[in-house]
Formats: structure tokens, C-alpha cells, sequence
């Protein structure tokens, strides 16, 4: 009998449900390196502590590993140090180990376990390649990667730019399965709220890597032009009163600061329009995700990495990262495009369709795909 092990670093409002539909298919445990406190989440750019308002263990079998690391962290590489993680695997008695990330030091001691005991090992990830990435990390990169990731027997990859990554360093595709990032559809399905002018969305961390100062530029030169366009900010972080400073005369910029899950849905609800504006670090940006399932429209930098595989004809437009006069004109452009009926049915429709490929029946197909390894 096949039984999957997943080891992450945390428990993640993304993956709970992800895991909670894999284990209506798949008999699974998810061993967790790392049990972050609520100031601990908070760190990791909200700029406040706080815990997430859905229930991130429920629907399926999970086990915290005993974290030994003299400086707990899911963020540096020794911040989850899980000796005990072979021994728990084994105890469960899994067939094959999927991990979620290769950084930290629990998740080269699951590879070394699986690879000593002979255990199909695959590692779930979505780096792309960062052009702005210094010249010698890529050399020290190209030099070991094809070695290093020699010892997985398989990659789970979100998308085009994380194939493209792993065939980058030497992976065979014959070894990439794909399983693309998704969100829980029925959970961000939102009933639409009519109203008169068009909703501009941006919801991130308002940190250098977010760009948050792009869209407020942007936005700023739009209206000039359009003045029946709004923008709705939600995030925090150690940028968020520049950012407030720089749109202190726009009133048509409203920032809502953190908004856990459940309170960012009547946020959706009243959008027309996401905006995403990362650099390269953003690499994938399930922000989208979450707008297509209330079947909302996208403009993104070229940067973000989903913007390969779901922003297409219809579903969303890109501009080259930091181009601010080209995010205007994108600005402006659905401005106009979200006010005729037929151009909103025709998004709608694309957008559907991205939703079927970039979903948990997917993920669920990837999985199993794996487990037949070997």
C-alpha cells in the first residue's frame, strides 16, 4: 500500500486545504519542521503578529517534528533543524516523501534519509531564474545544482518558469511533473457587488521586493486621466507609511492594512481589477489564483512568475517590471475595458478556464503521478 509523507517547513494558509483534498485520494501525513508562534508569522514581513483565521490543520493527518535549532526560524537555513524526521517517516511508514522546498536543513535531512533508505523522494518548489540575481550566486548555483538535484528522484513544478528553472540545471523533463500552485476555488468564489466606479485591488506585503510605490505612481498618473478608478491597498509592512505619505492627497487610494483570509473576501467581492507589481522574488504570486476564483482580471510585471502560464488573452495583461508609464496605460486600459459587458463575459469565460488547469484536481493528478514511481 502507497503512503505519501509530506514534510513542510510550517503550517501555510495555502497548502492546509491543498492537503486536506490530497487526503480524500491519497493516504498521506504532513510532518511539519516548524511550529511558528504568532510573533514569529508577523516577522516574516506583515510588520504584526497575528495567526491566520482558517483552521490550517484540519482534514488531514499532521505530525510537528521536534525542532532542535538553537534559533527557531522558518526563514533561515538553520532555523529548522529536525533530526528526528527519518525516524518519523519510517515510523509512518512511508512509501515515497514529497518535500515542499530544498532550503532548509530539515529538508536536506529528509534527502538524506530517503536516499539511504531507498525511498522515492520528490521536492514540491516554483524558483525561477533572476536575471538581477548577482553573477557569482548563479555560477555557484550552475555549478552544484545539476549535482544536487540529481539526488530527488522527481520534481513537482507549479509552472513554466520553474520548469524551465530545473531544465536550467541539468534536470531532465522526464523527471518534472507538473502540479501547478492553486488556491481553494470554492473558498474565494465571492458574489460580485455592483458599483459605479472601477476597483483597482493590490494586496501584498508592503515591502522593497512588492513594489508597492510602482502602483501608487502609477495609479496617481491614471487618474489624472480617468478619475472614476479606485484603488484598494491591503497589506502591512515596514514600507506602509512611505507608501501612506506618498498617497496623502489621493484620496481615491484607500489602504485597508492586514486583512486576515475571511475579511479579504468582501475585499474581492467589490474588485474589478488585481494588481500585482513584484520583482523577481515574487515566483509565482497566488494573489492571482485567488483573484481568478472570484473571477477577477490581472495586470502583473513581467517579474511575477505566474504571469507565464495564467496571464493570458483575456485573462490579464503584463508590462515590463518597473515600467511605470506602461502600468498606467494598463491601468487606464481596464479602466475602460471593465465598464463594457461583453469584454467582462469574455474575461470571465478565459479566466474559467485557467481555473481548471490550475487547480487542486490537478495537484491531486501530480501526486498520484508520483506515488506511481517506482
Amino acid at each position: 500500500m502507497k503512503k505519501l509523507a509530506i514534510v513542510v517547513s510550517h503550517p501555510i494558509q495555502y497548502y492546509a486545504p491543498l492537503f486536506s483534498k490530497l487526503a480524500e485520494q491519497i493516504e498521506l501525513k504532513v510532518f511539519y519542521c516548524h511550529r511558528p508562534t504568532p510573533a514569529e508569522i508577523g516577522k516574516d514581513g506583515f510588520g504584526k503578529a497575528f495567526t491566520w483565521d482558517i483552521n490550517l490543520l484540519s482534514g488531514y493527518a499532521y505530525e510537528f517534528l521536534e525542532n532542535v535549532s538553537k534559533e527557531p526560524s522558518v526563514t533561515i537555513k538553520n532555523g529548522c533543524d529536525t533530526p528526528e524526521v527519518g525516524n518519523r517517516i519510517l515510523a509512518y511508514g512511508a512509501t515515497h516523501v514529497v518535500v515542499f522546498g530544498w532550503y532548509l536543513k530539515s529538508h536536506l535531512q529528509v534527502l538524506e534519509f530517503c536516499n539511504k533508505n531507498n525511498i522515492p523522494i520528490a521536492a514540491r518548489g516554483d524558483s525561477q531564474l533572476d536575471p538581477a540575481q548577482h553573477w557569482l550566486k548563479r555560477l555557484a548555483k550552475k555549478l552544484y545544482y545539476p549535482f544536487f538535484l540529481s539526488k530527488y528522484d522527481a520534481f513537482l513544478s507549479v509552472g513554466k518558469r520553474n520548469k524551465k528553472y530545473l531544465e536550467n540545471f541539468g534536470v531532465s523533463s522526464e523527471k518534472i511533473i507538473f502540479s501547478p500552485h492553486a488556491v481553494d476555488q470554492d473558498f474565494w468564489r465571492v458574489e460580485k457587488k455592483a458599483h459605479d466606479q472601477i476597483v483597482f485591488l493590490w494586496v501584498a506585503k508592503f515591502i522593497p521586493k512588492k513594489r508597492p510605490f510602482d502602483v501608487i505612481s502609477a495609479f496617481k498618473m491614471a487618474l489624472s486621466n480617468n478619475p472614476s478608478i479606485i484603488l484598494n491597498m491591503v497589506g502591512s509592512g515596514e514600507q506602509l507609511q512611505e507608501a501612506k505619505e506618498l498617497a496623502k492627497d489621493t484620496p481615491e487610494i484607500v489602504f485597508h492594512g492586514f486583512l486576515n483570509q475571511t475579511e479579504l473576501k468582501p475585499i474581492y467581492a467589490q474588485s474589478d481589477v488585481l494588481l500585482l507589481t513584484s520583482d523577481y522574488e515574487e515566483t509565482w504570486g497566488l494573489v492571482v489564483n485567488e483573484a481568478f476564483a472570484s473571477e477577477i482580471p490581472v495586470i502583473v510585471s513581467s517579474a511575477v512568475g505566474c504571469s507565464a502560464d495564467m496571464v493570458k488573452q483575456n485573462t490579464g495583461q503584463t508590462y515590463p517590471l518597473g515600467d511605470i508609464e506602461g502600468l498606467t496605460n494598463s491601468i487606464l486600459k481596464y479602466g475602460s475595458l471593465m465598464k463594457e459587458q461583453n469584454e467582462v463575459n469574455q474575461i470571465t469565460k478565459a479566466i474559467k478556464e485557467v481555473n481548471a488547469v490550475y487547480s487542486f484536481n490537478r495537484n491531486i493528478q501530480s501526486f498520484q503521478e508520483f506515488l506511481n514511481y517506482n
